[in-house]
């Protein structure tokens, strides 16, 4: 199992969906995908659960704290 991680800024555009899917690509059963937005809220996120939703993909957390990052960790459905 491997960790890894991407991180978006408050605006996510075309280049990071890029970079989303490149990195689905590459990630086994076992993996888990961290994202980070910085973002205290899911606006911009929408995208990102429907990118993941569509490639078999399970949203384990999703959620803001304190740093004022809005926090998806997603894992490949088995």
């Amino acid at each position: 199992m491997s960790d890894y991680r991407i991180n978006f800024g408050k605006i996510i555009g075309p280049s990071d969906y890029s970079k989303l899917y490149d990195m689905l690509d590459i990630l086994d059963k076992d993996d888990e995908l961290i994202i980070s937005i910085d973002a205290t809220d899911a606006t911009q996120s929408g995208g990102v659960f429907r990118v993941l939703e569509g490639n078999n993909f399970e949203v384990k957390t999703k959620g803001g704290n304190d740093d004022g990052k809005y926090n998806i960790i997603a894992r490949r459905k088995g």
